[in-house]
């Protein structure tokens, strides 16, 4: 059995034009035998019609349609199996941790807290071009939402795709979130490893405990960055993202989220990092990537691709549309003197 697959599977509707454009050939044909009806008997009109040919212009629709068939065939990218190709490349391993509790909601950064990382995220990622990285998001629990890749399009895509709402549990499990990077590395390999902990620090989860975690990470050779998000005075925080409606207590007080620099900058110490506070003005992100950038990079290898077999259809399109430019619609009369057929 050949296992086909696809890159571009919606392009496969087109198919549904092949026959469409059956019909509106044999409409035409149709509709051509009738006004020569109008004008005389087929056996009368023969004579004066040497070189017409009924069967000619079904034979170039037939060739048409297949060409069209294969080309679209071609450019919804058909692949079998996969063939394995050595690449060396060097990089590190870096775990992202971003905060998505309500808090991040609070626009003392424009647009919000959690929309102004995002950005700032996928310029980083950008730039980290040999280096495999991976998202974990957390609130009051922790959920690894992209494993350490090589693909950044797609952990860039994923970024993106964050929102607030994303775990219903509320709170912000640093110690978690550093625990399950902990967890996501390879430490078979010589690739330097660092994690960035993007936070407002107002930690409600005591356990696992993050001072903790980050020594842990450091003691096994993995960099604990922290940026913080916010104000240390305090803001409100909007139910929703552009909402004026804000989270209030039990009590009918507003809620007030305050940055906690200085849990985040222990954290940073502990874990053998740096710490940045981030702004409108600045991300903090160029500071954590100077520092990526200086680490060691370690040599990875080995990846698995699709073999792409796109160039089979598209040359079976070629070969049928070449056959409709040669296919004349009239019989040829050289052809017809030369008397090959007769």
């Amino acid at each position: 059995m050949f296992d086909i697959q696809f890159a571009h599977k919606e392009f496969l509707y087109f198919l549904l034009v092949i026959p469409v454009f059956g019909v509106l050939v044999y409409l035409h044909l149709r509709q051509r035998a009738k006004a020569l009806e109008k004008i005389g008997q087929r056996k009368v009109l023969a004579p004066l019609m040497e070189e017409y040919s009924v069967s000619r212009p079904i034979i170039r629709a037939i060739l048409l349609a297949l060409a069209l068939a294969f080309m679209i065939i071609a450019v919804s990218g058909p692949r079998m199996g996969t063939k394995l190709k050595e690449v060396s490349s060097e990089g590190s391993e870096i775990m992202i941790c971003l905060d998505i509790s309500n808090s991040m909601r609070a626009t003392d950064m424009y647009p919000s807290r959690l929309e102004n990382t995002k950005n700032a995220i996928s310029n980083l990622v950008k730039k980290l071009s040999t280096d495999k990285v991976g998202l974990i998001i957390f609130a009051g629990t922790a959920f690894v939402q992209v494993p350490l890749t090589q693909d950044l399009k797609a952990t860039d895509i994923f970024v993106q795709s964050v929102s607030c709402d994303m775990i219903s549990e509320q709170g912000t499990a640093l110690g978690a979130a550093l625990d399950l990077a902990f967890k996501s590395f390879n430490y078979d390999n010589d690739m330097s490893k660092a994690v960035i902990l993007i936070s407002d620090g107002e930690n409600h989860e005591p356990t696992p405990d993050p001072m903790k975690m980050a020594k842990q990470c450091n003691e096994k050779g993995v960099v604990v960055h922290v940026i913080g998000t916010g104000d240390t005075r305090g803001v409100p925080i909007p139910k929703r993202e552009g909402s004026s409606d804000f989270i209030k207590d039990n009590n009918g007080n507003v809620v007030v989220s305050k940055l906690d620099e200085a849990s985040l900058r222990e954290i940073a110490r502990v874990g053998g990092g740096i710490y940045v506070r981030a702004t409108n003005g600045n991300s903090g992100f160029d500071e954590i990537y100077s520092q990526i950038s200086n680490m060691k990079k370690g040599e990875y290898a080995t990846f698995a691709e699709y073999d792409e077999k796109f160039t089979v259809p598209a040359f079976i399109a070629l070969l049928f549309f070449m056959a409709y430019c040669l296919t004349l619609e009239r019989k040829n009369r050289w052809i017809k003197k030369l008397g090959i057929f007769d």
